[in-house]
């Protein structure tokens, strides 16, 4: 099946240019390959580079015969501004999507305003001021003009701002549109100049630059199933998660939460509407990928993940266990309404967080645990944690599993009486892990989460917000409530 896709990334958005999309029409479930990873029937790799090509021509006749306003209030009709290949940009001066691809349209300016035209028509809502403005604002090197009654919109049959048509004349009187981007995106330009690569005979990668990166739209026109299915990862959402915890302009975190931090091309400190926000392709598969430079190694692939996956950000982090939550094909094969769904949940944030859980192993209870940790067993047994479970009898749960979830220390993976729990509270083990091995090894720091003092307060929140969540505890806050956790010393002066 052969459509248009909009997929909601990040709040903004984005077309995957036109490519094969399977909407769950596989007639055998997918299975996995030696990754974790989504294989088999439903799964098609550059899906849409063909069509990328071709665009998704041919296109209807626009009707270009309008009067438009000039700058300097002059009139003139469209049809006779047209007389070589011209980019039509049709606008909204305030519209945020429109601003965002002011920089692309500049760049597409400089690399091709000798060959081909361009002119910039705003909506006719617009005012001279704020077309002025916007032109200024980006650099626009071209002539604008008011589609002051209204006639441009409807005879392009624009249903949305920013549109973009690629016209020249045609016979008697008339234009032909030779490309459309309805919108047009950030790193639209870039597929544009793919496009006309191609057509003129030449290689359409040739275009891209080395050690430059363009961002997931640009990877996304071709790799349709794999920009779908990193929508359904936490890399997807990684910058937003900064955002909301107001750590955005923090350098500690933010170099792994976007792509290329301070590099030329990358992603700058406090550019909050740049297309490099979050952890895109380009992270991991190098500026541009394979097209522009050179194929990144299995090595470097494995490298690139424990930079920022390292023993303080992650638990217990192994690049075999991160692997199968990037599946670049989970998307193949999904209906509507299970992608919506699954997407959804990385947004509201209740999708599972699979690095962040413990590692294996059974838990042991903590009377085992403060056979060793004698101070601070003290000091978790006055603690709100040490008396959760017998604070359910107050309200009569105190035979609830549900409550007693969060209450209390299983004893076994699911759950099902009371009985299936640890005596005592939230235990030890409710936030360093499992203790089974680190008991029976006597100790060791390798076989325990220690959450110590280079403990990012990502990972401890994460920790925390299983149980102490918006619904079952409103009011709970991070930095005043960690520190009556039970421990007898600060945050990182007693590791067990």
């Amino acid at each position: 099946m052969t459509r248009n896709f909009f997929l909601l990334v990040g709040g903004l958005v984005v077309v995957l240019f036109a490519g094969t999309w399977n909407w769950g029409e596989a007639s055998e479930p997918a299975s996995t390959d030696d990754r974790g990873w989504t294989s088999g029937e439903g799964v098609a790799r550059a899906a849409g580079f063909g069509a990328l090509l071709q665009g998704s021509g041919p296109y209807e006749v626009p009707d270009l015969r309008a009067p438009l306003l000039g700058m300097d209030s002059s009139a003139v009709d469209l049809e006779e501004v047209i007389t070589r290949r011209t980019l039509l940009f049709y606008f909204s001066p305030g519209c945020p999507h429109c601003r965002a691809v002011g920089p692309d349209l500049r760049e597409l300016h400089r690399k091709l305003g000798a060959e081909m035209d361009f002119l910039a028509i705003a909506s006719g809502g617009s005012n001279t001021t704020e077309i002025k403005s916007f032109m200024k604002d980006f650099g626009l090197p071209f002539a604008a003009y008011k589609d002051f009654a209204r006639k441009v919109g409807r005879g392009i049959k624009a249903t949305s701002t920013p549109t973009v048509l690629i016209v020249e004349p045609a016979e008697a009187g008339t234009f032909r549109s030779v490309s459309e981007f309805r919108p047009f995106v950030p790193g639209a330009g870039v597929l544009y100049e793919m496009q006309r690569a191609a057509q003129s005979g030449k290689a359409p990668f040739s275009v891209l630059e080395a050690d430059r990166y363009y961002g997931p739209r640009v990877c996304g026109a071709c790799h349709v199933q794999e920009l779908a299915s990193w929508a359904l990862t936490h890399h997807s959402v990684a910058y937003w998660t900064l955002y909301e915890r107001e750590k955005a302009e923090d350098t500690a975190c933010v170099g792994c939460h976007v792509t290329g931090l301070n590099r030329p091309s990358g992603f700058q400190l406090s550019d909050h509407e740049s297309p490099l926000t979050d952890v895109t392709c380009e992270a991991c598969h190098s500026p541009g990928g394979p097209h522009a430079g050179a194929q990144v190694s299995p090595r470097e692939l494995k490298e690139s993940c424990v930079r920022c996956h390292d023993a303080d950000h992650s638990v217990q982090f192994k690049y075999e266990k991160g692997l199968p939550h990037i599946d670049h094909f989970r998307a193949a094969g999904l209906s509507p309404e299970d992608f919506r769904a699954a997407r959804e949940a990385v947004l509201d944030g209740t999708a599972p967080r699979p690095l962040l859980a413990f590692p294996e192993g059974a838990n042991v209870g903590s009377d085992a645990c403060l056979s060793c940790h004698k101070e601070a067993g003290r000091h978790w047994k006055k603690s709100a944690h040490g008396k959760a479970r017998a604070s359910l009898r107050k309200k009569g749960s105190e035979r609830d599993v549900a409550c007693l979830s969060c209450h209390a220390v299983e004893k076994v993976a699911a759950p099902a009486e009371p009985t299936d729990f640890h005596a005592g509270g939230v235990g030890c083990e409710s936030c360093h892990g499992p203790g089974e091995k680190h008991v029976a090894a006597g100790g060791g720091r390798e076989n325990i989460v220690g959450l110590g003092e280079s403990c990012p307060e990502c990972v401890i929140e994460a920790i925390c917000t299983r149980c102490h969540t918006k619904e079952q505890d409103p009011d709970w806050n991070l930095e005043t409530d960690l520190p009556r956790g039970g421990h007898a010393t600060p945050r990182g002066t007693s590791a067990p």
